[in-house]
């Protein structure tokens, strides 16, 4: 639950540094894996291209001389740092929220619990009473009232 905490309030306050972090995570990957031709990197980072319909970090300009593996690329003018961060700033609100509210459930749930155990310290002892299974005997069909009776 503390983490849930930590997690909301981090979601809440970095809200406005997302952009930063992205630009600059995503740039620094993007020259590594064109620098030391990463064939993995640059794989994913192609399929990030096509599925968000842009180019490079900030553009084409990115690949400084590289040949992009996206030939749409050429056509696109907008860089994937900006459509990941459109994204995500649509999706944090839900998320922080959605934390929230489970954060809230557990407090409740806990203050149910502790209410629950200190009913059931207060209240007097009760021994098992033998009768409540006679009981269940009892209301089982006829047949396998018999068939219980046969195994005593």
């Amino acid at each position: 639950m503390i983490l849930e905490i930590v997690g909301f309030s981090f979601a809440m306050v970095y809200q406005s540094n997302l952009e930063s972090v992205y630009r600059t995570s995503l740039s620094t990957v993007l020259s590594t894996a064109l620098n030391q031709t990463d064939t993995k990197v640059l794989d994913i980072f192609n399929d990030l291209e096509v599925s968000l319909t842009c180019c490079g970090v900030n553009g084409l300009s990115d690949y400084n001389g590289h040949e992009p593996k996206n030939i749409n690329c050429y056509r696109y003018q907008k860089g994937c740092a900006d459509e990941l961060i459109k994204i995500m700033k649509n999706y944090i609100p839900i998320i922080g929220v959605s934390l929230g509210i489970i954060v809230l459930f557990e407090i409740f749930s806990l203050i149910c619990a502790i209410r629950v155990a200190i009913l059931l310290k207060d209240s007097p002892v009760q021994h098992y009473n033998p009768a409540f299974s006679n009981n269940l005997i009892n209301m089982t069909p006829v047949k396998r009232r018999k068939g219980y009776q046969k195994l005593k």
